[in-house]
């Protein structure tokens, strides 16, 4: 009986230590959210592309922390979520102007050599109509210096 106590403190001490890692390892909201909106503080165009989710997001954080404050545990965490959401939003946002500013130059650039292919072809097809023309002259000349 006393190996059976034994045993089921145990297990019980191996529960408790398993569901505190997990805890541990479920990640922080507020911790995300702020290094996210830390990120885009330092990116300038993320600020004007994504300013309305970065201000929602610091705003969630703020009234989070207010919650937390209050002793309102649950709706403090619901918050921070929310400000995680806005957060990534925003990231997601920065990343589609920079995605969209590389496609303007890829089609820009796409665009300058379609114009130089058109060009050269259009010289490739200049020089072979010159030199029919030339091939056509030097024939009917030899047809000439042939006749007396």
């Amino acid at each position: 009986m006393n190996r059976r106590k034994i045993a089921y403190w145990q297990a019980g001490g191996l529960l408790v230590l398993t569901l505190s890692g997990l805890a541990l390892s479920v990640p922080d909201a507020r911790g995300q959210a702020s290094a996210l909106l830390a990120a885009l503080a330092k990116r300038p165009e993320a600020q004007r592309v994504a300013s309305e989710s970065i201000g929602k997001a610091k705003a969630a954080l703020q009234r989070a922390e207010q919650l937390r404050n209050a002793g309102d545990q649950k709706h403090g965490t619901m918050l921070e979520e929310t400000a995680l959401e806005w957060a990534m939003a925003a990231e997601l946002l920065d990343k589609t102007a920079q995605a969209e500013r590389g496609l303007s130059q890829l089609q820009a650039r796409t665009t300058e050599l379609e114009t130089k292919v058109f060009r050269a072809q259009a010289l490739v097809e200049q020089t072979v109509a010159r030199r029919a023309r030339a091939e056509e002259a030097l024939r009917k000349l030899d047809e000439k210096g042939a006749k007396p």
